[in-house]
């Protein structure tokens, strides 16, 4: 915020947020004196389950997993968020506590505005609505697509699904690497698969053993993006 106007909005995240990005300038403008800059190390937590509901975040680098925890201490991860511009805390936008819980993967820097800053911005521009109600939709849908794939998939299906998944954010966030960064570790993806551990490393050798996938240092590197697909639809 120390910098001039025109250079703040020329590499401000709201010109290339898939929510924001198409905003009229007077809108962002108006948001834009709100937005705080934060940063997070690797498992900290940008807000646990329960506490009260007061920002929205706008990922700038870095990955977040939101996720639930059960009454016997394991979670269940519901959303990975990896994109720039991705928003972070808009399902509780409207709720005084959040109902999840967000921790950083590894070091994550966000832009954040209070919740009321952005209640008085929607009053004075009414499409930043449209904008938090397409933010909302796209993650209701998301977490519908992780509930049918636990209730319809198979461990294998599940597995192909979130490499596939990777894939494609890896492409989205415009990744040079063929190796597919994977942040979480083998229990963190059992748990969001809802799968045991055993099973999951059994899946992983059976893709790697038809050739579908490699592990690298870094996460997945696919050999065959169509047969995962394949496997992911249940082919």
């Amino acid at each position: 915020m120390d910098k001039p106007a025109d250079i703040r909005c020329a590499t401000c995240i709201m010109d290339t947020s898939y929510y924001f990005n198409e905003l009229s300038l007077q809108a962002k403008h108006d948001l834009q004196p709100s937005l705080s800059l934060k940063h997070f190390k690797k498992k900290d937590m940008l807000y646990k389950e329960g506490d009260a509901s007061s920002h929205l975040y706008i990922l700038l680098t870095g990955e977040v997993k939101v996720y639930k925890t059960f009454p016997n201490g394991k979670q269940q991860i519901h959303k990975l968020v990896q994109i720039p511009g991705d928003l972070i805390a808009c399902e509780d936008l409207y709720l005084h506590a959040h109902g999840s819980s967000a921790e950083a993967l590894n070091d994550v820097s966000v832009c954040y505005l209070k919740n009321e800053d952005l209640q008085k911005s929607i009053e004075r521009y009414k499409e930043i609505s449209d904008t938090m109600m397409q933010a909302m939709s796209r993650s209701l849908n998301a977490y519908i697509r992780h509930i049918a794939n636990l209730g319809q998939k198979n461990a294998l299906e599940r597995l192909a699904s979130y490499i596939v998944f990777l894939s494609e954010s890896h492409h989205e966030r415009q990744l040079k690497s063929n190796d597919l960064n994977d942040s979480l570790s083998r229990v963190e993806l059992a748990d969001m698969l809802g799968v045991t551990q055993r099973t999951l490393i059994r899946s992983i050798k059976q893709l790697e053993l038809a050739n579908y996938i490699s592990i690298s240092k870094e996460g997945f590197c696919i050999l065959d993006l169509q047969a995962l697909e394949n496997i992911s639809s249940g082919i």
